[in-house]
């Protein structure tokens, strides 16, 4: 509901944006600042791939017309189709797309104290042209943890809008900001509310020994700086824009690429992964479903029998990971014009831990921070939703439209 003076259920418009996202700037420029190894952001096939994956396991889709209650099989044969038609497009990095967002409504002046993004639908992007994203920002009274009953306080909600599977306008990303204004004392704001917010996140550490840990060296150069500039500001002059929270909250999500991957390598975590899985008995339907996929690969001669075994094995550990919310809390101390994270080119190491994880609802937790030596520059949590890729209902689907799952083309008898 809309009061007289624009209030929407307590929530004070600030503003709205409409942002062109394309493939040769934004999606180009994020691979090249986050050094981003992962394909679904420049690989049109590996997109469709994970786009089919998380039609047919975790849910998304169901805010498409008509598809509110619509089970697995439902989902992944009605938007399937349509998705196998559009076969030239990417994923657009969410984390890319909450930095946008970030940055059209909160002025580097200002104290950023946290930043918790929630990712609700992957943005896809074609290879040729762009796709138009909007952007609304709101302003809603701070809680009593969020300022610290200090004044300035403002907490800001942004929520990105654009076209889903059936070009219907869905939800891609909601942000919740807790700020100060530019003349808070940074200090002040640190012992009030970010110390002990430090204390908390702090004790994820170590909370699973014997799984992944990893220590990334980073930084931000002049260069880092001016493709951020065009990741934020597309069409603008470019010009190098200060280094942000933001700017180095962007670097989170290839460390987490790389310590998912050690995931992949780590003997306590795939025997978890074993027991859980083994024990179930909708395990056996779904590799017998990928066992009649194989089966479709070797009559259309793209498998040998004798490979039979090592494919189905192969299909059924690949595994579909969902970045689905990231939470970030800053020393406001280090971000002050002249402070130390802001300085071009300063050396930032970056920490990983795999903190918790419940396979049943395939979340996998991470504690997340940022130190200049052993000084801490910022920590959080992030949520990564992981499971298996090829599901029952997918290798079904894969079945009955006749494609290859590798290239996502039609299977034709060989002349």
């Amino acid at each position: 509901m809309t009061t007289e003076n624009g209030v929407q259920n307590g929530r004070v418009p600030l503003g709205k944006a409409r942002v062109p996202v394309q493939f040769g700037e934004q999606v180009i420029v994020s691979i090249l600042y986050n050094h981003d190894a992962n394909p679904v952001h420049h690989r049109p096939d590996h997109a469709i791939q994970w786009m089919l994956g998380l039609l047919a396991a975790q849910g998304v889709g169901g805010t498409e017309g008509g598809l509110e209650k619509a089970g697995p099989a439902e989902r992944t044969y009605t938007l399937g189709t349509k998705l196998l038609a559009r076969q030239d497009v990417v994923v657009m990095p969410g984390i890319v797309l909450a930095a946008i967002c970030f940055e059209r409504f909160i002025a580097p002046e200002e104290i950023t104290v946290s930043i918790t993004t929630s990712f609700t639908y992957p943005l896809l992007v074609p290879t040729k042209g762009a796709v138009d994203v909007t952007v609304e920002a709101y302003e809603v009274p701070p809680t009593e943890n969020q300022s610290g009953k200090l004044p300035g306080c403002r907490s800001i909600q942004i929520e990105a809008f654009g076209p889903g599977i059936t070009n219907q306008q869905v939800r891609l990303l909601k942000m919740e900001a807790t700020v100060f204004r530019a003349d808070a004392s940074p200090d002040a704001v640190y012992e009030k509310v970010v110390a002990p917010q430090f204390a908390e996140l702090s004790k994820m550490v170590g909370k699973l020994p014997g799984f992944p840990a990893l220590m990334h060296p980073s930084s931000i150069s002049s260069e880092d700086r001016r493709r951020y500039s065009r990741i934020v500001e597309p069409g603008q002059q470019i010009h190098a824009k200060p280094i942000t929270e933001s700017a180095w909250q962007c670097k989170i999500p290839r460390v987490l690429t790389e310590v998912i991957e050690h995931l992949r390598h780590n003997d306590a975590y795939q025997k978890e992964v074993t027991s859980y899985y083994s024990a179930r008995p909708e395990e056996a339907e779904r590799r017998e479903a990928i066992r009649r996929y194989v089966a479709k690969e070797i009559k259309y001669g793209w498998l040998k029998e004798s490979d039979e075994a090592a494919r189905v094995e192969a299909l059924a550990e690949t595994a579909q990971h969902l970045y689905a919310r990231q939470h970030t809390v800053f020393d406001p101390r280090k971000f002050r014009k002249g402070g130390a994270a802001t300085a071009p080119g300063a050396q930032m190491h970056l920490d990983l831990n795999l903190s918790d994880m419940k396979l049943r609802r395939s979340i996998h937790r991470f504690y997340t921070a940022g130190r200049l030596k052993d000084d801490p520059v910022f920590m959080g949590e992030a949520t990564v939703m992981s499971a298996p890729l090829v599901t029952r209902d997918l290798a079904n689907f894969l079945v009955e439209i006749n494609h290859s799952f590798s290239t996502l083309k039609l299977f034709e008898y060989a002349h």
